[in-house]
């Protein structure tokens, strides 16, 4: 039904005279790993034709539209049914009503926040992966209103479809009746600030380890910009039922400067906090997560290299990242090297844990 809808979104804007502007970003990547018992080779091609048309606009308000496909080909060795195949599904299919101070945005899109670049407590409804150079995030059925104050403060609501889930704590993804929540976003003086909430009602008839009902996340965010950026993200999440109320605490704190050597080197340093109780209410910096250092040096107009090097405190490993690119104005080559643990060494979620591997990447725009 959505597919018709864009052929018929298309066919109106060559018989009405609507603007619109279609793009296309074809990906295709290799893969190789070292340890060949688990797996060899990934082989993935990818298309994402994007068409973003401007329905109706004037000096008061506008009416758009974004309607995206992903349509990809997975191929590795060991052979599965999941990983060789076409899949053809939407990634991005929205509408929007806006003027100069707010805009209500309905259909599948990304919504994400927060300063924190690598660990992100505030990471609630994206799936952007940090080895990742295209930055691709698959998008939420959502209802989203932002107001944008005349002092650049800004207040958002929205709400989202049970289907969707959060990419982190997975144990809890069913939930029953429509997620909701909002941000508030206010710029002091030397620094920006926002408070994020986020409530869903869990299933009653599913069993957990331990079963509750509802769960409410809430998030405080700081940044300031001095002669070094500094930033602050943290989040407390409470899974509650009749009887007890289990408690969950991430906390961020991060900094990046660049440096004035050659090109200008840039670096970011973030360290992650995490505590979880049921019975009281947690305290701060019980317990370190992760640590995460990465650099970026621009080599030139078209070559860059960035360097990421991740520590998982509770499992005591390391997760390398090598990444060498060079940009084009429509074409982008890049080189990356991951040095992670195998899948039973580790337990953090944010890197890939698959061991060594290389993989190229070609990505085309037009």
């Amino acid at each position: 039904m959505k597919k018709i809808l864009i052929l018929i979104i298309l066919s109106s804007t060559l018989l009405f005279g609507m603007e619109f502007d279609l793009k296309n970003k074809i990906t295709l990547s290799g893969r190789l790993f070292e340890n060949e018992s688990t797996q060899n080779y990934h082989l993935n091609a990818n298309s994402k034709p994007d068409l973003f048309v401007t329905i109706f606009g004037n000096d008061k308000f506008t009416i758009d539209t974004e309607q995206s496909l992903d349509l990809s080909y997975k191929n590795s060795k060991p052979e599965s049914s999941e990983n060789n195949k076409f899949d053809l599904n939407l990634y991005r299919s929205w509408f929007r009503f806006s003027t100069t101070q707010f805009e209500l945005r309905i259909g599948k899109q990304k919504i994400n926040f927060g300063p924190a670049q690598i660990l992100r407590p505030l990471k609630w409804f994206d799936t952007i992966d940090p080895t990742d150079p295209q930055k691709n995030s698959e998008g939420v059925d959502a209802l989203l209103f932002r107001y944008y104050f005349l002092n650049n403060a800004n207040f958002w609501f929205w709400a989202i479809d049970p289907e969707n889930i959060f990419p982190d704590h997975e144990y809890i993804q069913q939930s029953d009746g429509y997620e909701y929540g909002g941000r508030f976003q206010y710029p002091f003086k030397y620094c920006e600030a926002a408070f994020s909430y986020h409530h869903r009602d869990l299933y009653k008839d599913i069993e957990y380890p331990l079963k509750f009902d509802t769960e409410d996340r809430f998030g405080l965010d700081y940044r300031w910009d001095f002669q070094i950026g500094l930033w602050i993200e943290t989040m407390y999440f409470a899974l509650s039922n009749a009887d007890s109320i289990r408690y969950n605490h991430l906390f961020t704190v991060g900094a990046d400067y660049t440096f004035p050597i050659g090109s200008g080197l840039y670096a970011l340093a973030e360290h992650m906090f995490y505590e979880s109780m049921t019975a009281d209410f947690p305290a701060l910096f019980q317990q370190s997560s992760a640590s995460a250092l990465m650099f970026t040096y621009p080599i030139g107009l078209f070559d860059s290299a960035t360097a990421l090097v991740n520590y998982d405190w509770i499992s005591e490993n390391f997760f390398y990242y090598l990444s060498y690119s060079r940009s084009y104005d429509y074409l982008s080559f890049y080189l990356n090297f991951f040095w992670n643990p195998e899948y039973e060494e580790s337990n953090f979620s944010n890197y890939y844990q698959d061991g060594k591997s290389i993989q190229l990447l070609i990505e085309m725009n037009f």
